[in-house]
C-alpha cells in the first residue's frame, strides 16, 4: 500500500494521465454531513477513493467519523 504524498501528481491507472483531486460536501437526509475526497481523471473519468469525513450529532456532542481508503500503486 502507499501514501498519497500531496507534493506529487497522482497518475491515471487507466491512461496515465495526471488526475485532479476532487473535494465534494453534502448534506444527508438524516442531517449528517459527508465530505468525500477523491481523484478524477479528466481525460477518461477513471475515479480514486480517498476518504470520507461523516460529521453529525449526537446527543449534545458533534461526532466526527473518518473513512479512510488505502490505496495500492
Amino acid at each position: 500500500m502507499v501514501d498519497i504524498d500531496p507534493g506529487k501528481a497522482v497518475i491515471c491507472k487507466k491512461c496515465g494521465k495526471p488526475m485532479n483531486l476532487i473535494v465534494e460536501a453534502e448534506k444527508l437526509s438524516d442531517g449528517t454531513r459527508r465530505i468525500t475526497y477523491y481523484y478524477k481523471c479528466s481525460t477518461c473519468g477513471y475515479r480514486l477513493d480517498i476518504e470520507q469525513v461523516f460529521i453529525g450529532m449526537e446527543r449534545d456532542a458533534i461526532v466526527v467519523k473518518r473513512v479512510r481508503r488505502l490505496v495500492s500503486s
